[in-house]
């Protein structure tokens, strides 16, 4: 039995039943979670915003298709977790909503601490290529690791962005347990998008104790980041340079990076926690990730999976 013979969300809790996922996971597959899940079900459901709800056509799209969800579930809790203040102030409009980045449930243990040091590349990005994650910014990183695959509909757009890096090292993809060691080698990791979620690999960047050359943006991103491990660059290659340069020639203590994140990320996890505990009754021990957007072993994708029908 494989992974696609499930839906893309966690059963956190069985009885009573709390499930969570990511907003259009779940949302745009409606049809799909009606037909696993039964008639007049009663759950809580835990939605993570992927995509940053404070551009209107996606708040729009969300309370939408909301709508749709809490007609075909009526007895169900629809509960969102934002990533940005701003997305919080537009979405309690229409629903009940808190600020809990999907940052805050990386599990650090996960993750390695980088050590001060010479390290084997000025800069990482973690980033599928694509055109919203901006790679273009930093063709003149000079000692560059690229992480990233990218979809066959956009391979035409890969071969063009990758020629233009001959000089940095491409890594179509790194197991998940192994990610922490290739940021260890980085100085800073890049985050060049100027819209998308909280990114992932952001918080893992700052979990292994890594600086970050950062681009303003919508998403979510900056709400967990520590203030002192963050360079904003402006929107040119040159500007992402100077700053990646400026991090190499100044290195920042890692456990100060990691006890940063930690620091900004432990009150959302234990909002969430505290609301998830007060409706099962009980402890409920959170999972990375809380089991969303990551591979799942097979028992535990058994116990805590929702099985297509």
């Amino acid at each position: 039995m494989s992974w696609f013979d499930y839906l893309p969300a966690c059963i956190l809790n069985h009885s009573p039943e709390i499930i969570a996922a990511f907003e259009m996971d779940f949302l745009r597959n409606l049809p799909a979670f009606q037909r696993a899940l039964p008639q007049g079900e009663k759950f809580t459901m835990l939605l993570q915003l992927g995509w940053s709800a404070e551009l209107p056509e996606v708040a729009n799209e969300l309370q939408t298709r909301l709508a749709e969800a809490k007609n075909a579930f009526p007895e169900a809790r629809f509960i969102i977790l934002a990533n940005a203040p701003g997305e919080v102030e537009i979405i309690k409009g229409f629903n009940e909503v808190y600020l809990a980045s999907h940052n805050a449930f990386l599990d650090p243990s996960r993750y390695p601490l980088s050590k001060v040091g010479k390290r084997k590349f000025d800069a990482l990005y973690i980033a599928r290529i694509t055109p919203f994650k901006r790679h273009d910014l930093a063709v003149k990183v000079k000692n560059l690791h690229l992480i990233g695959s990218y979809s066959n509909q956009e391979k035409e757009y890969f071969e063009q962005t990758i020629a233009k890096f001959p000089h940095a090292v491409w890594s179509q993809k790194v197991p998940s347990f192994f990610i922490g060691r290739k940021i260890c080698e980085a100085a800073c990791g890049l985050a060049l998008s100027a819209v998308e979620g909280a990114m992932f690999s952001c918080g893992e960047y700052s979990l292994c104790g890594v600086p970050v050359v950062n681009t303003r943006n919508l998403g979510g991103r900056d709400t967990l980041l520590p203030e002192f491990a963050c360079r904003y660059a402006d929107d040119t290659a040159e500007s992402v340079a100077e700053n990646v340069q400026y991090l190499v020639d100044n290195p920042i203590e890692p456990m100060e990076i990691r006890n940063g994140f930690l620091k900004l990320a432990e009150p959302q996890k234990m909002l969430v926690q505290d609301l998830v505990d007060s409706i099962a009754g009980k402890k409920i021990k959170l999972p990375h990730k809380l089991n969303i957007r990551c591979r799942l072993l097979p028992h535990t994708r058994l116990i805590h999976g929702i099985r297509r029908k």
